[in-house]
């Protein structure tokens, strides 16, 4: 027999007893709530943590691919500063028409082996 039964069986028991008692099964379950609540708020903010980490991993990856993505290779570059040269381009006209350093040029050209008309 539970207490609310028992209180419902005593006459003497008053309203105010039985309200007190139905308060205080609220506030029981309220708080098996919260502390229910709580829990699945921890487990959200740790998911909310581990997305925020995925993201700045993605973000730099696409940075990373965007800027590969733009740059000539290397070898590819060098291969056309190389015919460039053969062809008779100054270093100078070189690095103007690939927007890359004269020194760069004239570097890849002498590594190649690869004489460049003197510049004026």
């Amino acid at each position: 027999m539970t207490l609310k039964s028992s209180l419902f069986k005593n006459p003497k028991v008053k309203e105010k007893d039985l309200l007190s008692l139905e308060i205080a099964e609220v506030k029981e379950i309220a708080d098996l709530i919260f502390k229910r609540l709580n829990r699945k708020i921890g487990v959200l903010e740790a998911i909310e943590q581990s997305v925020d980490e995925k993201i700045r991993l993605l973000e730099t990856l696409i940075r990373k691919a965007e800027s590969l993505k733009t740059e000539a290779p290397t070898s590819d570059r060098h291969n056309e500063i190389v015919s460039l040269g053969r062809k008779g381009m100054q270093g100078r006209e070189i690095a103007a028409a690939l927007d890359i350093p004269v020194g760069e040029v004239e570097l890849v050209l002498s590594l190649r082996g690869v004489k460049s008309p003197a510049n004026n």
